[in-house]
Parts: structure tokens; C-alpha cells; sequence
């Protein structure tokens, strides 16, 4: 039934499988195979298999149906109008063969077909599995690699044999991302339909052949609750944080690659009231708002006659759009002064930067390309500084430390001071209390709205309750957090009152 290459256990060839699991039912798994001796694990796609006279027959199907294709644009953007288009034509061709096909054979036909036709060929369970957060081929006879939420980096048993299937798979990458890579521009960076990210290289300059990396994102966001949920941070520090977005603080997110960096920054812009306007400028576009947003990219040019549009030029843009927050993927070369520039007028700022502690970020936004002026570096009032962690067997993300920017020294350094810190030891989080010395966010706060700081505090608890009572009440869509923060706006008691009854009952 399943190919006993790419499959395993007892009934299928006798590997043994650590996990297994489907993906695209009802013929598309996973399993994880574990090499006992050595104890490495290998991702493989369990597919059904073909025998010698179904295969030659699926081929020259195929062959006809690309000589005889004859559908609209509409049918071809819609997977289940093409769907049946492919089973009438499968039909139609099984007559034309004048041969008895088992509907088990025809099942597993339309199974490739939509496979090869519709999705993304050999790959595509790897794009379908919610596991999977990277996917990476280095070149032609290497397998390519995966990142596993629960297992990290593992090699698969997918391997193009030849320059000219991978070839194939490069072109169509670059065809559904709606960009063109040549031998004249060999790097495109682009995103698939789906919303992932992608990055192809040929080979003129990946020597070991064509090469694609895939960074996946979920199709429904983790929000602050699942965030909270997996320990990525506290309640509290969710509200302290909620409380920063509102009142118009900004805060940058520091973190190595695939520390959850953009994961986290899409959860605090939930926190933005939605009467706000919000212009985001990403390379890709991974974020998601509410409707007064404006996202935007830049569009690289390789033509004669075609301006390129850089993040700077969005970012100088933006601030004619009188936006109330500007939300920066990643800052790492000039736009980042722009940044600074408009958050010195009044805009709130989220962004995040590649950077392995707070005191590196901060050096990164001293030095060349950003060059940030010390005396500008307390406008971005937290840094917040997320890792990747191993905890038991399992790798999971920490809000390592939240760290307030409270001003300069006598020498014209920036001072810094944490608020709050992950205890590896128990895996918990502390806050911890202002010395007293330079101003902290709340003081900022304070004096910006006329409130006094213990009001602020006793909104921070608030806000931490109703968290709570979200997590227990599994409030973690991206619309229910939504709504929920929105009717918290609106009408915080009736929240309040509730959250308070729920938890205490």
C-alpha cells in the first residue's frame, strides 16, 4: 500500500518509527525513523506505492493531461474546482485506455496528480505538515533537512537525483511566489501563497546546485495566550507589555534566528487599540492586524527603468501617513536612524533585531550601518530578549530577560536595568523592582497621561488576571484574543468582573 522506502514498522519494511502521524490523509503520513545504534532520527514521507504498470501509467496521464490542458485561469486557481476538472479528465482518459483500473489505483492516480499538479510535487508534505518550520535543500543528491518542532534539525528521505528535477521545483517556487530568478539575478526571496517565506539560489552561485530554504509560519498565529500557555512568557509580563503598546511605548525584540522573534512581535500588535493606524514594513509580509493598517514591503529592481524600493524609502514613506505605530520586521541598516527618528516624534515602534543578549543590540544600534546616537537609544524604551532553549528533551522559547533603557550615565552609556528574568532553574519568571535610579517606563508613562505609577501597577494586575483567566478559558484565537482585548477597551469592568468570577470559582 505505502512505499516501503520512505515508510517503516512492521508493515511497512520493518523501520522503527519514533512517531507517525498523518499529514494529508488518506494517503499522506510522516514518520519518524530512529536509528537505535546510532541514535539519530530521519523524517520520512510515507506515500502510497506505485507498481511498475501504475507508475508507466500515471506518466503517460500525466503527459496527456499537459498536452491537453484546456482550463480556465478561475478552475486553476481553485484547488477544488481543479480537483474535479482532474477526476472528469482521469475518467475520460481510463475509458480511452479501454483497461478495467481498480478505484484504488485511481484514488492514489489523483492523489499524485493533485500532488504534482496543484501542490509543490515530492515536498509537498513537508509544506502541509504543521510541524515543520523550516524546510532546506543544499543541492542536488543531498537530502534535504528539516526543522521539527519537536525533533529540531533531522534529514529526510527526499533527495532530488537530478539538476533537472530540482531545476523544475526552483521555477515553480519562484512561479506561486509571483517572482522570477534567472541566471541573470540567481537569489530571489519571495513568499509562497500559503505565507511562507522563501529564499531560492541557483547554481551559479550555490556551487553544490540549485538550492531553496522554506520558512513556514502558522496559518492561524500563536497570540499572547498561547504564548503564555507555552511558557514563552508570564501573565504578567504579558500585561506589563500590553500596558507599553497601549500607552504608545515601543519595544524591541532581540533574538537569534528562530528564537520566535516575529512570533512574539505579532502577538503584542493584537494589544494595539483598534482605532489606531498602524504602518507595517517587513521584508516578507508575515504580520497581522486589525483593519486601520497599511502593510508594506520593498521591491528590489534588476531592471533599467525600475526604481527599487528599499525599507528606508518605506520606512520615510510611512511617516507621511501619519501612522499612531510603525512596526519594523527587522531593523539592521539605515531605516533603523528612521525609526528612531519617527519614535522621537510621537510614533510608537515595535521591531525586532538579530542579536544574541541586550547590551549586543544595543552596540549593533551604535555602530555602522545603523549608527543610532547614544542620546537616542532610551526612545526605545524595552528591549526584550527571547531564546531558544532546551528544557528536559524539549527545545522551547523563553522570554529571557525584558529589559527597560532608563537613560545615560555621566559618560554618555546607556543605562539599562531589567524588570524581568527567566529562572532556568524552575522555569519561572521575576519581576523585579526599579533601584530608583533614571526613569523607568512607568515613571515615563506617569508623566506622559498625568497618572500616578501605583495606577499603573494596579492595571498591570488587572491586565494580568484577565490573561489568566483567557489561558483557563482557552481563549487563544487570534479573533477571540482580539475581540476580547478590544471589548477590554471598551468596556473594561464587564472584562474585569467576569475574569475575576471565572478564576475565583
Amino acid at each position: 500500500m505505502y512505499n516501503n522506502e520512505t515508510s517503516g514498522s512492521s508493515e511497512t519494511g520493518g523501520t522503527a518509527f519514533r512517531d507517525f502521524y498523518p499529514v494529508n490523509k488518506p494517503f499522506g503520513f510522516v514518520g519518524i525513523e530512529i536509528n537505535e545504534d546510532r541514535g539519530t532520527l530521519k523524517y520520512h514521507t510515507v506515500e502510497p506505492t506505485l507498481n511498475k504498470d501504475e507508475s508507466e501509467l500515471l506518466d503517460r496521464i500525466k503527459s496527456l493531461l499537459i498536452d491537453q490542458m484546456d482550463v480556465s485561469l478561475d478552475v486553476l486557481k481553485d484547488p477544488e474546482q481543479m480537483e474535479v476538472y482532474l477526476r472528469t479528465k482521469v475518467q475520460l482518459l481510463f475509458k480511452k485506455f479501454e483497461r478495467e483500473i481498480p478505484s484504488e489505483s485511481e484514488e492514489k492516480f489523483i492523489y499524485y496528480l493533485k500532488r504534482d499538479f496543484l501542490g509543490y510535487g515530492k515536498i509537498d508534505l513537508l509544506l502541509r505538515d504543521d510541524n515543520i518550520e523550516d524546510i532546506s535543500c543544499n543541492g542536488v543528491m543531498t537530502p534535504i533537512y528539516v526543522w521539527h518542532r519537536q525533533y529540531e534539525s533531522i534529514p529526510t528521505n527526499i533527495i532530488y537525483d537530478s539538476e533537472d528535477e530540482l531545476d523544475k521545483t526552483i521555477i515553480r517556487l519562484a512561479y506561486r511566489s509571483g517572482r522570477q530568478i534567472s541566471i541573470s539575478n540567481p537569489i530571489m526571496e519571495g513568499t509562497l501563497p500559503e505565507g511562507f517565506r522563501i529564499l531560492l539560489t541557483l547554481k551559479e552561485v550555490s556551487k553544490r546546485g540549485d538550492t531553496f530554504t522554506i520558512r513556514k509560519f502558522r496559518e492561524n498565529p500563536y497570540t499572547i495566550v498561547d504564548l503564555i500557555k507555552n511558557g514563552t512568557v508570564s501573565a504578567e509580563i504579558a500585561a506589563y507589555l500590553w500596558l507599553l503598546v497601549e500607552n504608545g511605548r515601543s519595544i524591541m525584540i532581540c533574538g537569534a534566528t528562530a528564537s520566535g522573534k516575529t512570533t512574539l512581535l505579532n502577538s503584542l500588535s493584537m494589544f494595539i487599540r483598534p482605532e489606531m493606524k498602524v504602518v507595517t514594513i517587513e521584508e516578507v509580509r508575515e504580520l497581522r492586524l486589525h483593519e486601520n493598517w497599511i502593510p508594506m514591503v520593498p521591491r528590489p529592481s534588476h531592471q533599467l527603468g525600475v526604481t527599487e524600493i528599499t525599507l528606508f524609502d518605506l520606512l520615510k514613506s510611512s511617516l507621511r501617513q501619519r501612522p499612531d505605530y510603525i512596526i519594523v520586521g527587522e531593523v539592521r541598516g539605515e531605516e533603523a536612524y528612521t525609526l528612531f527618528q519617527a519614535i522621537a516624534t510621537g510614533h510608537g515602534g515595535l521591531c525586532t533585531i538579530h542579536s544574541d543578549s541586550v547590551d549586543y543590540a544595543i552596540k549593533r544600534l551604535l555602530s555602522r550601518p545603523m549608527n543610532i546616537p547614544a542620546m537616542m537609544v532610551p526612545l526605545m524604551n524595552v528591549l526584550l530578549q527571547i531564546r531558544r532553549v532546551k528544557i528536559g528533551d524539549k527545545v522551547m522559547r523563553r522570554a529571557d530577560t525584558v529589559t527597560e533603557v532608563i537613560g545615560l550615565n555621566t559618560s554618555d552609556q546607556v543605562q539599562t536595568e531589567h524588570r524581568f528574568k527567566w529562572d532556568s532553574v524552575d522555569d519561572s519568571y521575576r519581576f523585579l523592582e526599579s533601584s530608583g535610579s533614571g526613569e523607568n517606563v512607568f515613571k515615563q508613562i506617569s508623566n506622559l497621561r498625568h497618572v500616578p505609577e501605583w495606577t499603573l501597577k494596579e492595571e498591570m494586575q488587572k491586565r494580568t488576571l484577565i490573561l489568566k483567566w483567557m489561558k483557563k478559558e482557552n481563549i487563544n484565537t487570534y479573533e477571540q484574543v482580539s475581540e476580547m482585548v478590544h471589548k477590554y477597551y471598551g468596556n473594561p469592568e464587564e472584562v474585569l468582573t467576569q475574569a475575576r468570577f471565572e478564576v475565583t470559582s
